[in-house]
């Protein structure tokens, strides 16, 4: 039987590490709030940058419209980190990505077009310090999105390509060689980082489904793991407790029963004649008693307040703790016996049980855990006295 569970477990586990794969929509939830994750520090920073580009510039094409470039930049910084915010909260809750992903491509999008207008604005072709100025802030801009937009491949695109583009085609149209040769090499810087935008993102979408298949794995151990547990501590042929878990309910529930002074007795049930019953019916037939006395016992624990679950402590011993007094553990062993002795005699070949009953009581000496001799005292008695009986005392 053990090593039969372990084997199953081991298949489960294999079976599940190979068919582990996370839904697409929760990886693409993950990239979205990746990226939201790191608006708070892009956004910023590109407002930053346009202040410094204003104040570079502003001599050159005159404080009005720099200043209003300046401020729709700010301003559409400020309500895509807003309502970005707000979309990743509600992500969370409803898990519906949709809206966040639109609006994560949409301001990506508006936000490249606005620093390919900037490009324009300030570009001078006849003043090298401006021109090397612009080409390197913008592609500083694209470089630099290329690790918070990349978590999300078309999010990257959507803001590089409209930043750069509009001064590509502005540096083919001076017809110069060497606004050419720097529209090139642009396009190729372009490109590049594009490339390497969605090889970041494969990496990041490994990350994100080895995280997933880590949860996942986690998760079937630990259900594995309690199998092994309830398995370890249920007796395989009833299904009640084993002789484990009684030993482990006796100590926990005497010891409570000393410190809160409260009465606690003990039932002990014993098959009669069962090795009798075996010889003549067969082993089967004897394991089909056990499972319905077994059965019965969980039956009446179910019904009658006070009983804690019952266990199989021996081939074929039984055995109830019971928050009760003495009156009340006695009412429910015979209560066991009739039941056992309704369902299972059968013209005097069928079966019965003797049961033991032993009762601690706050007021007495001793400790409560000096049950289980009187309990085995008691069950001894019933089997002397010609079984099918309940002794207490």
């Amino acid at each position: 039987m053990g090593d039969g569970l372990l084997e199953h477990v081991e298949a489960s586990l294999e079976n599940g590490a190979e068919q582990l794969s996370a839904p697409v929509s929760a990886v693409r939830r993950e990239q979205l709030l990746l990226v939201a994750k790191h608006l708070p520090l892009v956004l910023p920073g590109s407002v930053a940058i346009a202040l410094l580009m204003v104040w570079g510039f502003d001599a050159r094409l005159g404080t009005g419209s720099s200043i209003v470039w300046l401020i729709f930049v700010t301003t559409l910084a400020a309500t895509r980190l807003w309502v970005v915010q707000r979309l990743a909260r509600g992500l969370r809750d409803n898990g519906d990505y949709s809206r966040l992903q639109r609006f994560l491509l949409g301001g990506a999008f508006i936000s490249g077009c606005v620093w390919g207008l900037g490009g324009l604005l300030f570009f001078h072709p006849h003043d090298a310090y401006d021109f090397a100025l612009l080409v390197i802030i913008l592609g500083g801009m694209v470089a630099g999105s290329l690790g918070p937009y990349s978590y999300f491949f078309p999010n990257y695109v959507a803001f590089a390509v409209p930043t750069l583009v509009p001064l590509i085609v502005t540096m083919f149209l001076q017809g110069s060689s060497f606004h050419s040769l720097v529209g090139i090499a642009l396009i190729f810087f372009l490109l590049l980082n594009i490339y390497y935008s969605k090889q970041y993102e494969e990496m990041v979408l490994r990350s994100i489904r080895l995280q997933f298949s880590n949860r996942d794995l986690l998760e079937r151990l630990q259900q594995s793991n309690r199998q092994l547990l309830r398995y370890s501590f249920t007796d395989a042929l009833t299904g009640v407790g084993n002789r484990r878990q009684f030993d482990a309910d006796y100590d926990a529930i005497c010891e409570r029963a000393w410190e809160q002074r409260r009465t606690l007795s003990l039932l002990l049930l014993d098959v009669d004649h069962f090795k009798s019953y075996n010889d003549e019916h067969g082993h089967p037939m004897g394991d089909e008693v056990l499972r319905k006395i077994a059965a019965i016992l969980r039956e009446v624990c179910e019904n009658f307040e006070g009983c804690e679950q019952p266990s199989r402590i021996g081939g074929e011993e039984f055995a109830i703790l019971l928050h009760g007094n003495e009156e009340t553990a006695v009412r429910a062993a015979e209560r066991l016996r009739q039941a056992i002795e309704q369902q299972l005699f059968d013209g005097g070949r069928g079966v019965t049980a003797s049961l033991g009953v032993a009762t601690w009581k706050p007021e007495e000496e001793g400790r409560p855990q000096e049950l289980f001799l009187a309990a085995d005292r008691n069950l001894y008695r019933a089997k002397a006295a010609g079984r099918n009986r309940v002794i207490s005392g």
